[in-house]
């Protein structure tokens, strides 16, 4: 993480060295971004750069830990405001992305870019997933998501039992996002199609008995 002589910076040159990085991650993958282009971009000699961080990956720290804990502060209001409703959240959350894909367009090799990486899927809470056993590591998104979801809900009798619908519900969201990603015109459509993604996971697909007999 950053020292806390970057912190002592004013704010606009932290920003400045964080949009410079932000751009260099998303022009190609991490192990080709170069320290050089950043601190060209942010105006800093490689000097100063080894004073604020200790190598790239310290830096993608930084900028995920901002990431991860924007993502859990509008997952746990929503949460908040909902009851615990986590399919209500992953709407949220399919929203709150496409509004961030409608901003910057580097969102998403931005991403692809930094964990082509597997040491950067350690970083924030990422480790282990989406290993099975991933919902026991602490800081995880799948035991944050356990801890903070009303189970009650389900009719799951372990808690462990929850992730393999954390998986689902979260690919869901991956492949709507790609989808928007590359045709950004059919939004409706995406959206449509979403939704109906989620209402199976909550219903599932096979006709009731009571369905049947009607």
């Amino acid at each position: 993480m950053p020292t806390k002589r970057f912190y002592r910076l004013p704010e606009s040159k932290r920003q400045a060295i964080r949009e410079a990085a932000l751009k260099e991650f998303a022009r190609v993958p991490f192990d080709k971004a170069s320290i050089n282009q950043i601190i060209r971009n942010a105006d800093i000699s490689r000097g100063s750069f080894y004073t604020y961080f200790v190598d790239k990956q310290d830096m993608v720290e930084f900028l995920l830990k901002d990431t991860f804990e924007e993502m859990q502060r509008l997952c746990k209001e929503e949460l908040d405001s909902n009851g615990g409703d986590y399919f209500a959240m992953v709407e949220r959350m399919f929203e709150y992305f496409v509004e961030e894909l409608r901003k910057n367009q580097d969102m998403v090799s931005l991403a692809r870019n930094i964990f082509s990486d597997k040491a950067n899927n350690e970083l924030v809470g990422m480790k282990g997933w989406p290993s099975p056993k991933c919902v026991a590591i602490p800081g995880s998104p799948a035991r944050w998501m356990v801890e903070n979801v009303d189970l009650n809900r389900f009719r799951f009798e372990k808690a462990e039992d929850f992730f393999p619908l954390v998986i689902l519900a979260m690919s869901s969201l991956a492949v709507a996002l790609k989808q928007y990603y590359e045709y950004p015109d059919q939004l409706e459509e995406i959206r449509s199609s979403f939704l109906k993604s989620l209402d199976i996971l909550k219903y599932g697909t096979l006709k009731r008995e009571t369905d049947e007999t009607v």
